[in-house]
Order: C-alpha cells, then structure tokens, then sequence
C-alpha cells in the first residue's frame, strides 16, 4: 500500500484528529490535515498529487510541533514504520475535531502546485499560436 493510501486509511479510521506520519526526514499531513495545519500553524502548502495538498515539518523539531500542536488544540496521532515496515502510533493528543472536510485548496489557484507536463505543452501550444 502506497504512503498516501495508508494515511487516507489512518485520517478514516481516526476521524476527526490530525493524522502525521514520518517520511523520511519529515512529518507529513496531507489533506483535510494539512489545510489545517497551513491554517492554524502557517506551515507551507505543497501538492503531494493532483487535489491533495501537504504539508510537513522536520522530524528533528517534531516536540516543538508537539507543543504547537497540543496549544491549538486539535486532536492529532504521530506514526512512524517500524522494523515489520507497519506504521505504528507513536504519540496522541486527545482534544477538538478537525473540522476541515476540502482535501485541497484547488490545484488550479496553488501557488505551490508542480507544473506538469501537459501545463508545459498547453504554454507552449499557446507560443506557438501567438506567432
């Protein structure tokens, strides 16, 4: 199962609390989570695919964020893979709901979202039509 897939599993299983898992050198929270985390804690939106936003943070800063997020309130569970590669709850904070439901903030007006190759070639298309 891929790491995106996983998360959506865990945000259901978990409705209502910040689902952050470590990927690689980060935490990550996509979706519903990440807009609230850009909203709440000013951390940077980027496209994790098309219509899902992320965000992240360092794992080296993760009690900082822990701290951050225990004074928003929001309920929030960190995951991290263990030696089986099963991601496995590491630490939950009960408090308020998420009440976000958007999964992105519209790919279309992201000022953080990837070009993509059919972007390129649209431009492109339109350079040429422009001669």
């Amino acid at each position: 199962m891929k790491m995106v897939e996983e998360m959506e599993k865990l945000q259901q299983e978990n409705a209502g609390s910040i689902i952050l898992v470590k990927n690689g050198i980060f935490f990550v929270a996509i979706g519903k989570d990440a807009l609230t985390l850009h909203d709440e804690l000013g951390l940077k939106l980027t496209c994790m695919k098309s219509e899902l936003c992320k965000v992240g943070f360092l794992v080296k800063n993760v009690e900082q964020y822990i701290e951050k997020l225990e004074k928003i309130g929001y309920s929030f569970i960190l995951y991290v893979k263990n030696e089986k590669n099963n991601l496995e709850e590491i630490y939950r904070y009960k408090g308020k709901n998420v009440e976000e439901e958007k999964k992105c903030l519209g790919c279309s007006k992201c000022e953080n979202r990837k070009e993509t190759e059919k972007d390129i070639l649209e431009r492109v298309k339109k350079l040429g039509m422009a001669k």
